[in-house]
């Protein structure tokens, strides 16, 4: 759900996307002006701001529908402009102001805040794809070096001994085998892959 360098406009007069544009984060971004509640959804962004007044009531009750499926749970910043207010549960996610002239000297700040959130967001996917793959590459191949590692997954070394840590301070077995010369599972166990052991020391 993650939109790179966009910032989603609803409802707002072409003089306040004009602010919009002028307090972008970085000069990659673009604003996307949108007359289809529709496009919030679907496409992604960093910020979206919305002026509720402009929604119909549809169209308010598949955004609050939506919003609340996802608990939060996206990188997302929804600066939500007016009336209809969104519910309790939905207000602890949503800046919510009364109107854009409440946002208009703090639209810096929240468009920076969301682009910081977002880039944390994206590091942290980017950190745990990479642990994963380095964990199902030992998993499928015991005694896979750290160099062969490195090359797998386009790491630096000390990344991927860091990766190695990280995965065992977690709690996977994970052990440097002196005859295969590489890594392995203990018992060929992952918990986070889920695999059971049978009590058998392979």
């Amino acid at each position: 759900m993650r939109g790179e360098h966009r910032i989603i406009t609803f409802g707002l007069t072409d003089e306040q996307n004009e602010i919009v544009k002028a307090n972008i984060p970085a000069r990659d971004y673009e604003v996307f002006d949108t007359d289809a509640p529709t496009d919030i959804i679907a496409i992604g962004s960093i910020a979206t701001v919305i002026q509720a007044s402009e929604l119909d009531e549809d169209s308010v009750g598949m955004l609050f529908d939506y919003y609340t499926q996802i608990n939060g749970c996206t990188d997302e910043t929804v600066i939500w402009l007016g009336d209809p207010k969104p519910p309790k549960e939905l207000q602890k996610f949503f800046r919510c102001y009364p109107s854009f002239a409440d946002i208009e000297d703090k639209l810096k700040y929240l468009l920076v805040n969301a682009h910081s959130k977002s880039k944390k967001a994206a590091d942290y996917s980017e950190k745990l794809v990479n642990g994963l793959l380095i964990l199902s590459i030992i998993r499928k191949k015991p005694g896979v070096t750290t160099k062969e590692l490195s090359e797998k997954v386009s790491l630096p070394i000390r990344s991927v001994q860091r990766y190695i840590a990280a995965l065992q301070a977690t709690g996977e077995w994970l052990e440097y085998d002196r005859t295969l010369k590489g890594w392995k599972l203990s018992y060929g166990v992952s918990m986070l892959f889920g695999d059971v052991w049978d009590g058998e020391i392979k």
